[in-house]
């Protein structure tokens, strides 16, 4: 995992070890670090993926980041700005956001006022074409338009979010699958190990990869076993077929004492 060392540990910065839904956690079973320092009476908080590179950076008017003020910032993975947003003085979001897929293409746009989705929002599909737009009035959505991946107006009701799915289940289905996986994977050891890959719009698994300092050899198998996976559906969101993404830990403790 990520080593925080130097002035991070002074009075004023905090490290914290956080979970899949960045709740505190045992460094063991950490998905993300994060830091906490105050700089100018603000508590500036950096999230770290397992890779090292930051996840999001922001700042907050108190240290339990009840009262998030100013620019925020996420970012994939790979290190690609993933979403930017605004919070106002009153702590509310506020004016232009605007997020990205993972290969720099535009994901969507909008507004907020004092907390509240004003104007028009725009979804695209991954090919650039627009997918949805959504018109809205102090948060009160008034009109939604839905377009097809040509970009042409169609009569269809709107699918907002639908998490990707494994041979027509959920991610139990796939968990049942990889269960098996001590029967391609001969390296003997104990202890977990996080497997991070996208579902492409497609139902693709890629960009699989693996922060844990393990074998070499252990590695590339996971990755080749991982990438040889078929059998997903896509996810759906505001009617676009999107990338999705998962970090999932493997315990092979528990899979040696099943075998």
């Amino acid at each position: 995992m990520l080593m925080i060392t130097g002035n991070f540990f002074a009075q004023d910065s905090i490290v914290n070890y956080l979970d899949s839904k960045e709740n505190k956690t045992k460094k063991s079973k950490a998905f993300f670090v994060e830091t906490l320092v105050k700089k100018n009476d603000l508590w500036v908080q950096t999230l770290y993926h397992r890779n090292r590179k930051i996840k999001k950076k922001g700042q907050y008017v108190k240290k339990n980041k009840s009262l998030p003020i100013g620019n925020f910032y996420e970012f994939f993975r790979s290190g690609n700005l993933k979403r930017v947003y605004s919070f106002n003085d009153v702590n509310q979001l506020d004016g232009y956001t605007k997020a990205w897929f993972p290969e720099n293409k535009l994901n969507y746009t909008g507004n907020y006022d004092n907390g509240s989705k004003v104007g028009i929002w725009k979804y695209y599909h991954v090919n650039g074409k627009i997918a949805c737009k959504q018109y809205f009035q102090n948060s009160k959505n008034i009109k939604t338009v839905v377009f097809d991946e040509d970009g042409i107006k169609i009569e269809k009701d709107l699918i907002e979010f639908k998490q990707p799915e494994f041979e027509g289940g959920g991610i139990d289905n796939f968990f049942k699958h990889i269960k098996r996986i001590h029967e391609n994977i001969d390296f003997q050891i104990n202890g977990i190990i996080y497997i991070n890959f996208d579902i492409s719009a497609e139902g693709i698994v890629n960009n699989v990869s693996i922060d844990d300092n393990i074998p070499i050899k252990l590695k590339r198998k996971l990755i080749l076993y991982f990438e040889s996976i078929e059998g997903w559906s896509p996810a759906i969101n505001m009617n676009r077929k999107i990338p999705y993404y998962f970090t999932l830990p493997l315990n092979f403790r528990v899979i040696i004492e099943e075998r």
